[in-house]
C-alpha cells in the first residue's frame, strides 16, 4: 500500500539561490522537470536525488500557496510526498482510523493526491500520491530509487564509473565492462591486439 517517500519539499524565496546552496551541500544528482505541471500557484521546482528526492519550491504568483507559507513560516520543510499504490485504499483506511484528509483528487491525468493537515499530523503537511514514477523525471536517465519501476533493459546507471576488467569465459578470454548494474562481455579474439598485453 505505502511504496515509498518519493519526495521532501523544501518552500524557498529565491529558488536560483536555494540551487546554489543545494549544489554545494549535497551531491544528488539534479533534476528540473516540474512534478506537477499546470499548476500555476509555483514555479518548476528543482529537485536532487538522494535516497528520496528532495525538492525546491518557490511562488509564482502573490497569492499562492507557496507564497502563503513563506509569510506565514518563512523558508522550510513544505511537505512530504508518500508514494502510494492506490490512493482510494489508503484513504479509507485513514478514515477508519480517524485521520481526517482533504484535498482528494486527480488534479491532471497520471497524478492522485490527498493531505493530512498539519494539525492532524504533528506540524508536518502529508501528500499521499498515486503516480507512475517515470512520468515525472526527465527522459534518459532512471534514477536507483525509480529502479524497480522501470523495465530490466533499462535499470542501470547511465553515468558513473565504468570498470573494465580481463575474465575467463566459456570459450576463452573476455574483456567484461561494467557500469552500474550492466555489464558486457566481449571475447578478446574480438578486440584490437593492444588489448592481449
Amino acid at each position: 500500500m505505502i511504496r515509498r517517500i518519493d519526495h521532501v519539499s523544501i518552500a524557498v524565496r529565491d529558488q536560483a539561490r536555494a540551487r546554489a546552496f543545494s549544489s554545494m551541500s549535497w551531491e544528488g544528482k539534479t533534476s528540473s522537470k516540474p512534478r506537477c505541471p499546470g499548476r500555476s500557484t509555483a514555479g518548476p521546482p528543482s529537485s536532487w536525488e538522494l535516497s528520496c528526492f528532495i525538492e525546491l519550491i518557490d511562488p509564482l504568483e502573490k497569492d499562492s500557496f507557496v507564497q502563503k507559507f513563506l509569510d506565514h513560516r518563512g523558508e522550510g520543510p513544505h511537505h512530504i510526498t508518500i508514494q502510494v499504490d492506490d490512493l482510494q485504499k489508503v484513504h479509507r483506511k485513514l478514515e477508519e482510523n480517524g485521520i481526517p484528509t482533504f484535498g482528494l483528487a486527480e488534479p491532471f491525468p497520471g497524478w492522485k493526491e490527498m493531505y493530512i493537515h498539519p494539525k492532524n499530523a504533528f506540524g508536518t503537511l502529508i501528500q499521499f500520491a498515486e503516480f507512475r514514477p517515470l512520468d515525472w523525471i526527465n527522459p534518459g536517465y532512471i534514477p536507483p530509487s525509480y529502479a524497480e519501476f522501470a523495465p530490466a533493459e533499462e535499470v542501470g546507471a547511465k553515468d558513473g564509473e565504468i570498470e573494465v576488467q580481463r575474465v575467463q569465459g566459456e570459450k576463452g578470454a573476455e574483456v567484461e565492462i561494467r557500469q552500474g548494474g550492466q555489464k558486457i562481455r566481449v571475447p578478446l579474439s574480438r578486440l584490437g591486439t593492444s588489448s592481449r598485453r
